[in-house]
């Protein structure tokens, strides 16, 4: 039972877990993408965003005008040689025309009508394909536009950002100078003055501990010079007293 709710308590903490960080993440995912937004703004580069998706969907037109074109030629090829075959047979049908049948009038009847239906085909075909090529070169004309404005101004936006780069680098040298100078003209004083500061205390506690040490050195020795007086006196006396006994 107790590693039965372990187990349980383990779970419903992993699975905490995971939830957190699947929270975690996409709130980091929404806030990189909205600093990602606001910096694409703030640096000018929303515009060579929407510069490039115009370049994609123009593409996208273009190459829809590509397939057509190809379909297109593909049905021209195509009507030219149904006319082609249907011609040949005419011509077979002309030159043995003094052999024909029933049957062979009423095929050339046919192909006749035939041929005049695929004169209407090859031609609306062809009329096609100039549409097409004509369409394909006003959209690859329009691609070749959108392709160098955005060329242009992505290099304008890198202009902008070296420009930026060397003003920056240009305020942090003159900031660097003016610390620089600032340091000179307030800090360094400072430091002297300072150390002047110090340097006349550390003299002045110097001096104090040396006259400390001086006067008891003159006391010790002034307690040495009493105590030898003291002695030299009772040496005398005690001289004295020993003269005047031998008198």
């Amino acid at each position: 039972e107790f590693k039965s709710r372990l187990l349980k308590i383990s779970d419903q903490a992993a699975t905490q877990l995971r939830a957190r960080t699947d929270d975690w993440t996409a709130i980091t995912k929404t806030t990189f993408r909205r600093l990602g937004a606001e910096l694409n703004t703030m640096t000018g580069y929303e515009e060579i965003d929407i510069l490039k998706r115009k370049v994609v969907e123009q593409e996208l037109r273009t190459n829809a005008c590509r397939q057509a074109s190809k379909d297109a030629k593909l049905r021209y090829e195509e009507a030219v040689a149904a006319r082609s075959n249907s011609q040949r047979e005419v011509n077979d049908l002309l030159q043995r025309k003094s052999s024909w049948s029933d049957a062979d009038v009423s095929r050339f009847t046919v192909l006749i009508r035939q041929d005049h239906m695929l004169e209407q085909e090859e031609t609306r075909a062809k009329i096609g394909v100039d549409e097409a090529e004509v369409s394909l070169e006003r959209e690859f004309s329009e691609l070749m536009r959108a392709i160098l404005g955005r060329y242009h101004e992505e290099q304008i936006w890198s202009d902008k950002i070296r420009s930026a780069a060397t003003y920056g680098q240009i305020a942090a040298l003159a900031l660097n100078l003016i610390v620089f100078i600032l340091a000179i003209i307030l800090v360094e004083p400072w430091k002297r003055k300072r150390l002047a500061q110090t340097f006349e205390k550390k003299t002045e506690e110097l001096s104090a501990e040396t006259k400390d040490v001086v006067e008891a050195g003159i006391a010790d020795v002034k307690k040495e010079l009493e105590v030898q007086v003291r002695a030299l006196t009772v040496l005398a006396e005690a001289a004295l007293k020993a003269e005047a006994e031998r008198e």
